[in-house]
């Protein structure tokens, strides 16, 4: 009855211990998936919003609220989330199932001259969120109202045409 008791004891203790590292895991694939997503909408919305007739003279000037609309729908598409206004910036998101927590997406359009004078866009994109932890053990630890761990990512993008 005793060894019984210890290892009962055993499993209780090895499951308090692995569930940090389940949910470092967990928060390493949602960091991999907004990373992801956030690449796959700026691709659909780079073609998207192209100004053809400045592609002409090989810049690449974007039209910004079709490159937002665009955005928005893609990162939308991917979350199953859905965006309260694709016009605006930030764009905000609003899961309906509550899988993950509302997502702010901040996009920011500087152009610039490169090579040749040639006109590039460069957009710099950085959507954040508070975690939404993933395993029982750590939502009961968790701060309640108020969650000191931010999802974040953000990457920076340069729109060229090449010749």
């Amino acid at each position: 009855m005793k060894i019984l008791m210890y290892m009962i004891l055993a499993v209780f203790l090895l499951s308090i211990a692995v569930t940090p590292l389940v949910e470092v895991f967990l928060a390493g694939r949602d960091k991999i998936l907004l990373s992801s997503t956030l690449h796959n909408s700026f691709r659909a919305a780079r073609e998207a919003s192209y100004s053809y007739m400045a592609m002409r003279d090989i810049d690449a000037v974007a039209d910004k609220e079709v490159f937002l609309k665009c955005f928005a729908d893609t990162f939308a598409a991917s979350y199953g989330m859905d965006c309260k206004n694709p016009e605006a910036n930030p764009l905000k998101f609003v899961s309906p199932d509550g899988a993950f927590n509302d997502f702010d997406v901040f996009v920011d359009f500087q152009n610039d001259y490169g090579d040749g004078g040639a006109v590039l866009t460069t957009v710099t994109v950085t959507a954040e969120s508070e975690y939404k932890f993933r395993t029982v053990y750590m939502r009961m630890i968790s701060y309640g109202d108020t969650n000191p761990y931010l999802l974040r990512s953000s990457t920076t993008y340069t729109m060229r045409v090449t010749n």
